[in-house]
């Protein structure tokens, strides 16, 4: 099966960012293509004229993407779920498609749209076939609006639109528990996963979101900040709480994870986890990078690369629960099997 493009979702005001990503990505593999990207639209499509464009590669600034099939516009009122069905090759993926819509303030709205249509078009793609493919891939389409759809083929893992539904913890000091969490599910393979009886350091802990989460996972805790923890873990005897810079702190030996969400500007949060990757502190980090106003891409690029020099592998994304900022999973390559 050709693959015309790419589709891929993002935070919306990111268009130009993921689209100059994207761009240069297929480029490095050989395919030479275009991006239509409209501002705050939460969605990029990168084209390839040739239809020789591969599987989606991982780009730090896309939360979901799939390889564009088909492109409908101007679907009747009353046949869309046929003529989608109707149009596309059969076999396409076995897995329940998903019908999405952009995370944009225009897009919302269609979230009503796509459960209501969800139904009849099942039906209608079943009816022809389409859904009678690989068990493993999935077919997804887009709908900027009621009669304009993107259909795309991506693997059956991931989330609607890049968007997990995870509920907040009653009992979590704060929504930046959601941030860490997502980081986990997202980057961290499942074999790499925090476990119980394994020694963390939060830098910028309070008042202590990833705390909870790493103590709820099992972990002890060196929580550093300046400000206080919420009451419940700063009784935790699980968590040792030290008023201390981030900057300055120095561990008591080497630690198996290090998080971090301390506002800095890249450059020194880069320098900081390149500081403990480099020097054997810690096995592996999860930490932010707050973006840049300009040449976003540009940062994250200069600073993913000081990381990997360090001899540590490194995933990243703008995550959901991101804002202007992104999420790296870092672990030093001697580390990642566990006896």
């Amino acid at each position: 099966m050709e693959l015309q493009g790419w589709i891929l979702h993002c935070r919306a005001g990111y268009e130009p960012t993921l689209a100059a990503e994207a761009t240069a990505a297929a480029q490095q593999v050989g395919v030479y293509g275009y991006c239509r990207a409209q501002e705050q639209s939460a969605y990029v499509i990168f084209h390839a004229p040739a239809g020789d464009a591969p599987a989606p590669p991982h780009l730090v600034f896309a939360r979901a993407a799939a390889g564009l099939v088909e492109e409908f516009r101007g679907l009747p009122e009353g046949g869309r779920a046929e003529a989608i069905a109707a149009a596309l090759p059969p076999g396409l993926g076995s897995a329940t498609p998903w019908l999405e819509h952009p995370d944009s303030e225009e897009g919302r709205p269609l979230a009503r749209f796509c459960r209501r249509f969800a139904g009849p078009l099942r039906q209608a793609l079943e009816c022809a076939g389409i859904t009678t493919g690989d068990p493993q891939q999935r077919l997804r389409l887009l709908f900027p609006d009621s009669r304009h759809c993107l259909a795309g083929v991506a693997t059956s893992d991931g989330w609607p639109g890049g968007i997990p539904r995870l509920r907040m913890p009653r009992s979590a000091p704060s929504r930046s528990v959601l941030k860490l969490e997502e980081a986990l599910h997202r980057l961290v393979p499942t074999h790499e996963q925090p476990y119980p009886g394994e020694r963390a350091v939060d830098l910028g802990a309070a008042p202590g979101g990833w705390t909870w989460l790493l103590r709820e996972r099992g972990l002890s805790v060196t929580a550093i900040d300046n400000g206080p923890l919420a009451p419940e873990l700063a009784e935790d005897p699980g968590v040792e709480h030290l008023r201390s810079d981030a900057f300055r702190f120095q561990p008591r030996g080497e630690v198996d994870w290090l998080v971090c969400d301390v506002v800095d500007r890249p450059q020194g949060i880069t320098r900081l986890m390149s500081r403990w990757l480099r020097g054997g502190q810690a096995r592996a980090a999860v930490f932010n990078l707050k973006l840049p106003m300009r040449r976003p891409l540009e940062t994250v690029r200069t600073a993913l690369e000081a990381i990997r020099d360090t001899g540590a592998g490194v995933h990243a994304a703008q995550l959901y629960h991101d804002r202007e900022e992104i999420t790296v999973y870092a672990r030093r390559l001697a580390s990642r099997n566990r006896s």
